[in-house]
């Protein structure tokens, strides 16, 4: 029996723990191109994403926690959908 070679493709963003609900795109994202994080495309841009900016990788409901290096960076101030753009348009600082 042989093994199947998985084929990887070129990162375009960065998942920093496993715990994240975003990425950060390494480069820019256009709308409807895959979001690759690990070699493995894990979802679609559903709008342009820019360099060093996050992409959600799950579903965010309004009120969610917006996760990055394993801990909660912002909160939703509508819902995110998956693959879309994670800004300040979208989120508000954490008050404790």
């Amino acid at each position: 029996m042989t093994a199947t070679k998985r084929r990887t493709l070129p990162n375009d963003a960065l998942k920093i723990d496993s715990k994240d609900n975003v990425a950060v795109a390494t480069h820019p994202i256009a709308r409807g191109e895959a979001v690759v994080v690990n070699g493995a495309a894990v979802c679609k841009a559903i709008e342009d994403i820019p360099a060093g900016h996050k992409v959600a990788l799950a579903p965010i409901p309004s009120g969610g926690k917006v996760i990055r290096y394993g801990e909660v960076i912002v909160v939703a101030t509508r819902s995110i959908a998956r693959g879309e753009w994670v800004h300040v348009h979208n989120t508000r600082p954490v008050i404790k």
